[in-house]
């Protein structure tokens, strides 16, 4: 295979590429800076091991404008850290607490959403490197200086240099999904007027097929990475909800399918199929874009509420139960509960593509607020507050079960345990013992599909190299 080739099958969008390449770039430069043309050392390290962690440890996704807004929190984040871990390395009995508590809350605190999840080895770099180095409070100015530069090169190199095309996964996977699902709809709907007529049957099993594909997709890439694949955003918390959404309307479909009826229970209900994949197209048609118009995905939601009111005075006018039949009772029984379970199915159906309509409407809508009222977290109606959400979510982990909060535990104490380590050994830059800890802990099936053993080994390797 062509090297390219190897590669783009590899780093799917060459994001490891283009963050090498930016930190190859970036990095050396602040520490000549700092080392050669300031004669700052301490600056220049800071300085250096910031463009580390702000290039090469974090790669925020999503459209650019919250990229850059995730870079600046956590250049402002960090710079916080550092100036805490430097107060905290002047005794060796706080910096080994300091490093338990904050090394704890940094890797809890992933668990809310995947900005801080991504962001995590960076934060504690942040404060593993001030607190391993040990400080005097006029040390800080010159520490945090360089750290900021960092962040400031950081933010200008991520919005310039190679930028990465907008990456919004699930986005994307519930967009297809609705299309999929709106597809099979037409599809059922075609081959029921039709009587089931057998040349349509293929049609409509590529479309079973295409939205079975499309959903277990979706569902996919929500379970693919070990945190919560979303931000904490008013717009990213409205998509995570179609995640379920769309999972439970796949269900509806699936379960309306095996009850097929008579024909002529199923006219009314065949247009509220029709109204409901129109308004699924409508939405993701929205979907697709940023802050886009609300105006005909409101509109397919008002033929889609109509369609569902035809059908109830449909089946309330005229029941097979009022009708004199031949036949005995039972039959009279099972012909009335056929007739009425299309209804049903298309009351289920509305009701659950009425959410996904209103869930995608809210995101547009969180999309279209302005700067202030981003700034003040005004939300748009029917949607927590960010903070109550964080806290919903963080709460939800804090019981003995959750395996966030074992390996919150387990990581907070084995940085501590490297941070005493250090201290009590002397050992000539001793933060490297604690940032050995840091690679190991990184070294997980679910997070970067490496072993601790090859994680070890390329510690080692890195070290003889440099």
């Amino acid at each position: 295979m062509h090297p390219v080739q190897w590669l783009a099958q590899h780093d799917r969008g060459y994001a490891a590429l283009r963050r090498a390449a930016r930190t190859a770039i970036v990095m050396p430069v602040l520490f000549a800076l700092g080392a050669k043309v300031w004669d700052e050392p301490e600056l220049a390290t800071f300085a250096a091991f910031g463009a580390f962690a702000m290039l090469l440890l974090v790669d925020f996704t999503g459209p650019m404008r919250q990229r850059l807004q995730a870079q600046a929190a956590l250049g402002v984040a960090g710079c916080a850290l550092v100036a805490l871990g430097t107060l905290a390395s002047q005794n060796e009995a706080v910096s080994v607490v300091a490093m338990v508590v904050v090394a704890f809350a940094v890797i809890f605190a992933g668990v809310v959403s995947s900005v801080l999840a991504s962001a995590t080895t960076a934060l504690l770099l942040a404060f593993i490197l001030p607190v391993s180095l040990p400080g005097t409070p006029s040390s800080i100015p010159q520490r945090v200086e360089g750290w900021a530069l960092a962040a400031v090169v950081a933010f200008v190199a991520i919005a310039l240099l190679w930028p990465a095309p907008t990456r919004e996964p699930l986005r994307a996977a519930a967009g297809a999904a609705c299309r999929a699902l709106a597809a099979r709809l037409r599809a059922e709907v075609a081959y029921r007027l039709s009587d089931s007529d057998p040349a349509l049957g293929p049609d409509l099993e590529r479309a079973v097929q295409t939205s079975d594909a499309a959903v277990q997709a979706l569902h996919k890439g929500f379970l693919a990475t070990p945190y919560r694949p979303t931000g904490l955003s008013t717009a990213t918390r409205t998509v995570v909800r179609l995640v379920d959404q769309l999972g439970w309307l796949n269900a509806i479909v699936v379960q309306a399918g095996l009850h097929p009826g008579p024909l002529s229970a199923h006219r009314e209900a065949c247009v509220v199929k029709l109204s409901a994949a129109a308004t699924l197209d409508r939405g993701a048609e929205l979907l697709d874009v940023t802050a886009g118009d609300p105006a005909e995905l409101r509109a397919s939601m008002g033929a889609l509420a109509d369609a569902l009111t035809a059908i109830e005075q449909a089946q309330t006018a005229d029941l097979p139960v009022g009708r004199r039949t031949a036949g005995d009772d039972g039959d009279r029984v099972s012909e009335f509960i056929s007739s009425l379970d299309p209804s049903f199915r298309a009351q289920e159906l509305s009701f659950v593509v009425s959410q996904i309509g209103r869930n995608i409407d809210q995101t547009a809508a969180a999309e279209r607020r302005g700067w202030l009222d981003r700034l003040l977290g005004r939300q748009p109606e029917g949607l927590p507050r960010t903070l109550a959400a964080a806290t919903e979510r963080a709460t939800a982990h804090v019981e003995r079960h959750s395996v966030w909060l074992h390996n919150s535990i387990r990581g907070a104490a084995a940085l501590g345990l490297s941070t005493l380590v250090a201290r009590q050994t002397g050992v000539q830059h001793s933060f490297w013992v604690v940032l050995g800890t840091l690679s190991v802990l990184r070294s997980n099936a679910l997070n970067t599909g490496q072993n601790v053993v090859r994680g070890i080994a390329g510690t080692v390797v890195g070290f003889v190299v440099g």
